[in-house]
C-alpha cells in the first residue's frame, strides 16, 4: 500500500486547488464550452435511454402497448363477425318466410323480430316487437324457418306480443302424422323432453323421421292454427300404449334459442 508524506499531501492539495481555480476561470470565460458540448453529446443519449426505460416502466413497455392494440383490434373483429353472422341468420329466415308467403298467397302474415326470451327461464316463451297495433291477437299461430310451427300468441299489448313456444308444458296443438293419423302434440320441455304426440290410434304406424304436421281436419285442428305446418319429426317408436292409443316422442326441427325473425299468421283466409 502506497503512503504519502505530509509534504506530498500538501503538494497534492495545492495542485487540486490550483487546478480547480483554473477550471473555474476557464468556465467563466466560456473556454470550456466545446468540452461541455462534447460531453453532452455523449451523455445525453444515455440519459434519454434511461428516461425511456423509466417511462416504459410507468406506462407499460412498447411491446405491451402494441399487444394491447392487437387485442383491441381482435375484439373488434370478433364483435363485427358476430354481428355479420346475426345479420346473415336474419336474412336466411326472411327468405324462408317469403317462401311461405309464396306457398300460401291467401294467408295474411306479419313478420316480427324476437325482442326477448323469458328472463326467468321458467317458461319457453319469446316476446315479439309487434302487438295489437299491428293486428296481432291472442291465439294466432307463429311460424319460423319457413313452415315450422313454433307456438301461439298468449298475451298482447299495443306494441308487443308474448308467444308461448310449442315445447312448453302448457302447450298442446292438434296434429297428424304425414301418413294421416290424428293426435295431439304436447310440450315436454319442463319434463326433460321436447314434444310428444299422444292419442294415436293403435293401428297408426309412425316411423322414425316421419313428419308431424298441424291438423287440418276440422275436428282435430286447433283454433287459430292453420293445417299443414311442420311441428317436428318422429324421434323413435316406443311400445308406449294406453289401451287402444299410443304415444310417440317428437323432435322439433328448429333451434328455439336462435330465433330472430318469425311470422305471425294473422289469417289463413283469402
Amino acid at each position: 500500500m502506497t503512503t504519502f508524506s505530509t509534504r506530498q499531501t500538501f503538494a497534492l492539495i495545492a495542485l487540486f486547488v490550483a487546478t480547480s481555480l483554473t477550471f473555474i476561470q476557464l468556465d467563466n470565460r466560456e473556454a470550456l464550452d466545446p468540452v461541455k458540448d462534447g460531453l453532452n453529446a455523449v451523455v445525453a443519449p444515455a440519459a434519454g435511454a434511461f428516461g425511456r426505460l423509466d417511462r416504459r416502466g410507468e406506462g407499460g413497455s412498447a411491446t405491451e402497448q402494441e399487444l394491447a392494440a392487437v387485442k383491441a383490434e381482435r375484439d373488434s373483429l370478433i364483435a363485427e363477425n358476430a354481428a355479420l353472422k346475426q345479420e346473415n341468420g336474419e336474412i336466411v329466415q326472411l327468405r324462408q318466410q317469403a317462401k311461405l308467403q309464396e306457398d300460401h298467397p291467401s294467408w295474411k302474415m306479419l313478420q316480427a323480430r324476437v325482442r326477448t326470451t323469458d328472463p326467468t327461464n321458467q317458461q319457453k316463451a319469446i316476446v315479439l316487437d309487434k302487438g295489437s297495433d299491428d293486428d296481432v291477437r291472442v291465439g294466432m299461430a307463429v311460424v319460423a324457418g319457413g313452415r315450422n310451427y313454433i307456438g301461439q300468441v298468449t298475451e298482447v299489448d299495443s306494441r308487443s306480443a308474448k308467444v308461448m313456444l310449442v315445447i312448453d308444458v302448457t302447450q298442446r296443438v292438434g296434429a297428424r302424422l304425414a301418413s294421416g293419423a290424428d293426435g295431439v302434440v304436447f310440450g315436454k320441455w319442463q319434463d326433460s323432453g321436447r314434444l310428444e304426440l299422444r292419442y294415436l290410434e293403435r293401428d297408426a304406424k309412425p316411423e322414425p323421421g316421419m313428419p308431424v304436421l298441424t291438423a287440418d281436419d276440422g275436428t282435430a285442428s286447433t283454433a287459430g292454427v292453420p293445417g299443414g305446418l311442420l311441428i317436428g319429426l318422429v324421434e323413435r317408436v316406443e311400445q308406449n300404449r294406453q289401451g287402444d292409443l299410443q304415444t310417440v316422442p317428437i323432435v322439433p326441427q328448429l333451434d328455439f334459442e336462435q330465433l330472430q325473425v318469425v311470422t305471425v299468421v294473422l289469417t289463413d283466409e283469402a
